[in-house]
């Protein structure tokens, strides 16, 4: 349970599925933001996410009730609310790159899961870290491993192949088993039993 207060987990999901599982908050970083807040496109106030939900699921589009003026000029803003989500085209949270660059100097383990790694910054990640740092890629398919699939990116990611590779390693298959098997050889199999139950019965049933 201690395992995760120092690791950082980034995401480029905003669906917060990592908040779930019981990471704290703050060892969460989510690239492209969450439906965790909205703000107002109109006054810039902030929604909480109980209030955002509500007007998500029923389908209604969510407005700012907050009041613009003062005194007898007060009057309701109705603004869009717009979830804090970073839309295509947009610039990413200005923390971006100070929150991952203090975090990948300090990396001696990266694990990349569930990736095309096609989209950019996020997929720089890997090659920004020390060199002798291990990284493990858990995936359907190996990826970024010429410039061919690389999108963009000046050389490969990974070198799984290389004969000189003494860092890279590839768990193939669906996440879900690949991390059963990789808890159980880490001799965390029993505590993460212990907490399936917070985790509900989906998390439960994989066990």
């Amino acid at each position: 349970k201690q395992w995760y207060q120092r690791r950082v987990a980034i995401t480029a999901g905003i669906d917060m599925l990592q908040s779930q599982t019981g990471i704290p908050d703050e060892r969460v970083f989510e690239v492209h933001g969450s439906f965790r807040s909205g703000t107002c496109m109109e006054c810039h106030a902030k929604l909480d996410k109980s209030q955002l939900r509500e007007a998500i699921f029923s389908g209604k589009v969510a407005r700012c009730t907050g009041v613009t003026g003062t005194g007898n000029h007060g009057a309701v803003c109705s603004g869009v609310i717009k979830p804090d989500i970073v839309m295509f085209g947009e610039s990413l949270p200005k923390d971006y790159l100070c929150s991952v660059g203090n975090d990948e100097g300090k990396c001696d383990l990266l694990i990349v899961m569930g990736t095309s790694l096609q989209v950019g910054p996020v997929n720089q990640i890997p090659n920004t870290i020390p060199p002798s740092t291990p990284r493990l890629l858990i995936n359907m398919e190996k990826v970024c491993t010429s410039e061919a699939d690389c999108n963009n990116l000046a050389t490969p990611i990974f070198f799984f192949d290389h004969p000189d590779n003494k860092t890279d390693v590839f768990m193939g298959g669906d996440i879900d088993s690949s991390l059963i098997e990789l808890t159980k050889k880490m001799g965390w199999w029993e505590e993460l039993k212990e907490i399936s139950g917070e985790l509900g019965e989906v998390v439960e049933q994989l066990l």
